[in-house]
């Protein structure tokens, strides 16, 4: 009880500093809950995109598509469900999506080839079925979406490393932020420490209001923290919801949940380490 209130009385002290400190510490944590949220929901929209992931096969006018659907569906076992889309299905829906379209088709007729509609069971053999599909007799044209998930990837693949440059800076600069705050409390209880130890005091009872200071100013910046980002992050996914509705945020309760436990752990962490290093080299320098 002595050091926790040594470290409320020195927040208060020099609540100048410790403002400054949270500050600092606060924005890194928003940011990096931020980038935390975007790589989730960025990681939602690649799984669902590959699990809707399906490959379109064109036949030829004299290819069996029923025999090269039952052929597919009994032999080739990357394949989840294979269906046949005849060509005059194909063109009814084709009409309801496009009405535009019923006054030219009246002119040219039906120019759609049948088609097969594969879904696969992992979408990591999209590549593999696609070049099987057109080395196959009787496919004319094959077209996948694995162009779009690529190109996905790859700036989910960008976010991921920038964001793992971020958070290496952010976290570096909420350290340093402790560790002047903590610092400045070391010296302004210097004559304080010079009596402590010249009266017998240990080296961790002289310590433990300093980490527990560094504890508590990552307790606070983790509380304003979710303070700020989760009712934020509510409002900008409600607002986004609006006019993206093909997108799946994340909303899950258990998931977020996560994200803050981590992010309080991450705080706490950079406020104790952040303080032990102080504590260590200043009071190591004035021996």
């Amino acid at each position: 009880m002595y050091a926790l209130r040594q470290a409320l009385r020195a927040i208060r002290t020099n609540w100048i500093a410790s403002t400054a400190t949270m500050t600092t510490m606060t924005l890194c944590l928003t940011i990096l809950a931020g980038f935390s949220l975007l790589q989730l929901n960025l990681n939602r929209v690649l799984e669902d995109l590959q699990n809707d992931l399906e490959i379109t096969a064109f036949l030829g006018p004299d290819t069996d598509g029923q025999e090269l659907v039952e052929n597919i569906g009994s032999t080739w076992t990357e394949v989840a469900s294979v269906t046949l889309v005849p060509k005059e299905v194909g063109f009814d829906s084709l009409m309801e999506e496009i009405p535009g379209l019923r006054d030219s088709a009246i002119l040219v007729g039906n120019p759609l080839p049948d088609r097969v509609d594969i879904v696969l069971r992992e979408p990591t053999t999209a590549t593999l079925v696609a070049e099987r599909l057109r080395a196959t007799p009787g496919v004319q044209e094959v077209l996948d979406d694995r162009g779009a998930i690529d190109t996905f990837l790859a700036i989910n693949d960008s976010v991921r490393v920038l964001g793992f440059i971020l958070i290496i800076i952010l976290l570096v600069s909420a350290l340093f932020a402790i560790v002047n705050s903590i610092r400045a409390a070391i010296t302004a209880r210097k004559n304080e420490i010079d009596v402590m130890r010249l009266v017998g005091a240990t080296r961790g009872f002289i310590r433990a209001p300093f980490l527990i200071e560094g504890f508590l100013l990552g307790l606070f910046s983790a509380l304003i923290t979710l303070v700020l980002v989760v009712p934020g992050y509510n409002y900008v996914t409600m607002r986004l919801e609006q006019g993206l509705e093909f997108i799946p945020f994340v909303r899950d309760i258990f998931v977020l949940g996560r994200v803050a436990l981590l992010l309080f752990a991450l705080a706490l962490l950079v406020g104790l380490v952040g303080s032990a290093l102080s504590v260590s080299q200043h009071l190591r320098e004035e021996r």
